[in-house]
């Protein structure tokens, strides 16, 4: 985890009060150095009263109490593309907060580079918390595979792009609409085996299903809409074969082979409804 430490300014002006500096402790944070292009970029900011009275958060007309500041590596300031609006926070003594914040949904930071932000907290007194800019990169990733669906002014362009996340690889699905200047978010499905081969197939309702490998015998199954939402997902070991999708002469995509790996609580609550008619919990549905 990334983290930005805290500077105290009065207006821009750097000031040095401890009385100040000891009410509030500031964090800002996200989980990786670099991102996809048009993936989210979450931030937390991370805030403590560390004083010793109860401290209110609060916008004031149209001024928030907490900004958020995006710059370019070369200093150039970031404009926002919709207002980032906090909502209103009491923090009592000793007691902590956590604001998660995509600045993709709020700031142009499409083009590959690097980048820096800053929190800007606004208190009660009217003084103001700077954080130092934490940076990160935007990158491109690299296309494996492509697709184009439809025609004219609705054709559709489906990529995989595998991203570079020090150690590991992710795979990233993004829709593009092209003649309608369309870049839905990228969506992570998850780690990214190389040396495998993702299989699609489009169904009847022109939805996509996905089946990639994510570790060494574990393959997950997902579906996404026109736009790129996720209508369904399933993770699935593999048995006696190998799990595979294929279409059906009525448009349906079905997946075969492997077995399913149920979610931790979805197997808890059939491992309690066995429980309770008396039926025996099988050994695979304890772990």
């Amino acid at each position: 985890m990334m983290r930005a430490k805290v500077l105290g300014f009065w207006g821009m002006v750097p000031f040095l009060c401890s009385a100040l500096l000891g009410q509030v402790e500031v964090r800002l944070e996200t989980p990786k150095s670099a991102y996809l292009q048009y993936a989210q970029i979450p931030f937390t900011i991370c805030l403590k009263n560390i004083g010793g009275e109860e401290i209110a958060f609060e916008s004031a007309g149209n001024k928030p109490w907490l900004e958020m500041i995006v710059q370019s590596r070369d200093g150039l300031l970031i404009r926002s593309e919709k207002p980032f609006v906090p909502p209103d926070k009491n923090l009592k003594v000793g007691e902590s907060a956590v604001l998660p914040v995509d600045l993709a949904s709020y700031f142009l930071v499409r083009e590959p580079g690097g980048y820096q932000a800053r929190a800007s907290v606004r208190l009660p007194s009217g003084q103001t918390l700077l954080t130092e800019p934490l940076a990160f990169l935007i990158g491109r990733g690299e296309t494996i595979w492509t697709q184009n669906r439809g025609e004219g002014v609705d054709r559709h362009i489906y990529s995989l792009l595998k991203f570079y996340e020090d150690p590991n690889v992710g795979l990233y699905l993004r829709v593009e609409v092209p003649e309608k200047n369309i870049v839905y978010p990228s969506r992570r499905l998850g780690p990214y085996v190389p040396l495998t081969k993702p299989m699609v197939e489009f169904d009847a309702q022109n939805h996509l299903h996905l089946l990639y490998q994510t570790a060494a015998g574990v393959h997950r199954i997902t579906v996404v809409s026109e736009d790129g939402r996720l209508l369904r997902e399933e993770t699935r070991q593999e048995g006696v074969d190998k799990p595979t999708i294929r279409k059906e002469k009525n448009g349906e995509v079905v997946t075969e082979g492997g077995n399913v790996i149920l979610p931790g609580n979805l197997r808890e609550r059939l491992s309690t409804l066995q429980a309770r008619i008396g039926a025996t919990v099988p050994a695979a549905e304890k772990n």
